[in-house]
């Protein structure tokens, strides 16, 4: 099973975006609840996992204090057409956010398969992964977010083409 580990701050939200929702806010324009999630970067991750057929597990901020099926309503209501099949522990104290992928990656070995445990991609704006991990990683640009290169990549990755 291939899988999009993904932040949303950063990742599908961006300082453009933000600058958007203020201009249309200045205009009048409803801004709701999760209007903070761009969904043309929804476009982009859809692109991803139309090519690939990844499922993703949420390692943002966003995952705290939510179910996983409140994550998917969140995305769906912006367009997403993927499946949302976790969340990655909290386990912060100090903890990279790297072990805590690696600790969902361990709690669901045998959803993910042994044959494709190097299947996955990780879209993040931080850094704060494992070393073995950077093969895996593509770092967003917080002030754009995901971008049809960040597309290209993740598909590469996923499909073992990199």
């Amino acid at each position: 099973m291939k899988i999009i580990y993904l932040d949303i701050d950063g990742v599908l939200n961006s300082e453009l975006w933000s600058h958007k929702r203020i201009e249309n806010a200045k205009l009048n324009v409803d801004n709701h609840e999760y209007d903070s999630i761009d969904p043309k970067s929804v476009e982009f991750l859809n692109a991803i996992i139309k090519d690939t057929e990844a499922k993703v597990v949420i390692s943002s901020t966003w995952r705290i204090g939510r179910a996983i099926e409140e994550l998917q309503a969140i995305l769906d209501s912006r367009g997403f057409i993927g499946e949302v099949i976790g969340k990655t522990p909290s386990i912060r104290n100090g903890c990279l956010r790297g072990n805590e992928i690696r600790e969902w990656q361990k709690i669901n070995a045998k959803i993910i398969g042994e044959e494709d445990v190097n299947k996955y991609v990780i879209l993040d704006d931080d850094s704060d992964m494992l070393y073995w991990q950077r093969n895996n990683m593509i770092i967003v640009d917080a002030y754009c977010g995901i971008t049809p290169k960040i597309v290209w990549k993740a598909i590469k990755i996923l499909n073992g083409k990199i």
